[in-house]
């Protein structure tokens, strides 16, 4: 704590240092000042938390010395000593934030109360004052992240908007922002080489990406960026716009261009972007957000990269049906059985001929092949195709060298066909590869029927059926089932449906009819002459006995 003493008489102010113990009231350093004006130049170089001043001075007196303490350090606790008992010098003192108006000669007790009181008033009020700026700087850390928060709440329509402004009411934009549009920067368009980098700390990469896009937009408040807390894969962009400025479309590809300049610069990348409808802000922003998701799903990926897909993309289509990949699954599945290479780089080289023959492709029907890929393989794996396959979560998502989730691009940013036919043709030819030898084939089917079973009990299941369902033929599954499970299918089948049936039956809830349907019986007499064939006892006598 450090004191700063004022007064014209340097007698006084000894006086003052003497009759007080200041280090018994925690007092470290005092000063002295022989006037308002060199002490004004004192306190801004030593910073006290006391000032002890008298009033009648040269130069500079008491009160003007208080009102510029007043005005620019608030927080000092100020103390007269004055030789005048006068009611406007009196008044003066206290509305200029004196806290005590002592008259001379000096009472070294109420000097020394008056003190005491002012170092506890400032221990306090400093207190308080730490105390406030850990919040706030806690706040400004925290700031981004409930910006995220809020914008991604934006998205949601509805009463989100009043949560923004409310909760960032401090920025200038939400009193002057009337009308935004909303772009998308799409983080699955960057490359393998920026995807591989920060594939151990993706915040990492999001925290650059919102960093480099907030420099550009907020020069002049033309908007900022956030991440999108409703999806794994995208920064929001929002674009502040004006009633009746011309092309605000316009200006937002220039800003994206910049922004994908800058990416190139420190990221050696550029990425896709979305472009929305211009819209009120805030109600509109979900409208346009949903416009510049259209739009990313819309862009040709097998163009040339612009940079930037304004929603007029959306307009755009390919000339004639795409082709399905269902088309291709059983030359596709053939070709895998067979665990020729050849045969399945035929395969993939006949599908990818169709892909070549479009003239664009968007992103929607690259996630519509995708899942229809995934499905096939789930298919292949149900029916026991392969015992050890290799994981089906994505294209790339293989025992290849190819990145995992990231598209083959060439160095001009569209999608390779070539390299996309190398991750399909790799991946299957480690999925057959992973296979067991035709001889020891068989050996995976029986478990996988036993499961099958197990899941589908409940359901009308026939030994054709699940013949069809394993690409196996019925006499082929009756006798493997029987040297390898030691019963017979529809005994397996009979068993499990009653143990499934025993639980049912344990709640009174549940009718007869009820739990014979639950179970797979559609008729509740012959589920319980079944159940006392296997059981003993009829299903109503079970339950009654059952504790």
């Amino acid at each position: 704590m450090r004191v700063v003493i004022v007064d014209d008489e340097r007698h006084v102010r000894e006086a003052v240092r003497l009759l007080v113990d200041w280090r018994a009231i925690g007092v470290g350093e005092i000063h002295e000042a022989a006037n308002g004006e060199e002490a004004a130049a004192l306190i801004e170089r030593v910073r006290p938390g006391i000032v002890v001043t008298d009033m009648m001075m040269p130069i500079q007196g008491g009160l003007d010395l208080l009102a510029w303490l007043q005005a620019h350090r608030p927080e000092i606790q100020k103390i007269v000593i004055s030789g005048h008992d006068d009611f406007h010098l009196v008044r003066g003192t206290m509305q200029h934030g004196g806290q005590d108006y002592l008259l001379k000669p000096i009472d070294p007790e109420q000097l020394t109360s008056a003190l005491e009181r002012a170092v506890a008033r400032w221990n306090e009020q400093d207190q308080s004052r730490k105390q406030e700026l850990a919040r706030s700087m806690e706040i400004n850390q925290l700031r981004p992240v409930m910006r995220d928060r809020i914008f991604s709440d934006l998205l949601g329509g509805g009463d989100s908007y009043g949560n923004a402004r409310s909760a960032l009411q401090g920025e200038p934009v939400f009193r002057t922002a009337t009308s935004c549009l909303v772009a998308v920067l799409d983080l699955e368009s960057a490359s393998s080489e920026v995807t591989e980098r920060y594939a151990g700390n993706r915040d990492l990469l999001f925290f650059t990406l919102t960093n480099i896009a907030d420099e550009v937009l907020q020069r002049g408040d033309r908007g900022l960026a956030c991440r999108n807390l409703r999806s794994e894969n995208e920064i929001l962009l929002f674009f502040w716009t004006s009633p009746g400025a011309a092309r605000p479309d316009a200006e937002a590809q220039r800003l994206l261009s910049e922004i994908n300049a800058c990416c190139l610069l420190t990221l050696k990348c550029r990425f896709d972007f979305g472009i929305g409808t211009v819209q009120p802000f805030p109600k509109g922003a979900a409208h346009s957000y949903r416009a510049a998701q259209a739009a990313l799903r819309e862009r040709d990926l097998l163009a040339e990269r612009a940079h930037y897909y304004p929603s007029e993309a959306a307009a755009i289509h390919a000339a004639g049906p795409a082709p399905r990949l269902d088309d291709y699954e059983e030359s596709l599945r053939l070709a895998v059985l067979s665990g020729s290479d050849k045969q399945i780089r035929d395969a993939v080289g006949r599908c990818m001929t169709e892909l070549r023959r479009m003239p664009r492709i968007s992103s929607e029907q690259l996630d519509r092949w995708r899942t229809a890929f995934e499905e096939m393989l789930q298919r292949w794996q149900e029916a026991g195709d392969s015992r050890s396959a290799p994981s089906a979560a994505g294209w790339t998502d293989t025992a290849a060298p190819a990145p995992t989730g990231v598209l083959p691009l060439d160095d001009r940013g569209r999608l390779d066909l070539n390299g996309l036919e190398t991750v399909l043709r790799d991946f299957l030819i480690a999925w057959s590869r992973s296979r067991p030898s035709a001889g020891q084939s068989s050996l995976s089917a029986i478990p996988a029927v036993v499961r099958y079973i197990e899941q589908h009990y409940n359901q009308e299941l026939t030994l054709q059926e699940i013949a069809n369902q394993f690409y196996l033929s019925r006499e082929y599954i009756s006798r493997r089932f029987k040297q390898e499970t030691g019963e017979n299918m529809i005994d397996f089948l009979t068993r499990i449906r009653i143990d499934k049936a025993k639980l049912l039956l344990a709640n009174p809830n549940f009718k007869i009819a009820q739990v014979a349907e639950m179970v797979g019986y559609q008729d509740e007499k012959y589920f319980s002459k079944v159940f006392k064939k296997l059981t003993g006892v009829s299903p109503n006598q079970y339950r009654k006995k059952s504790p």
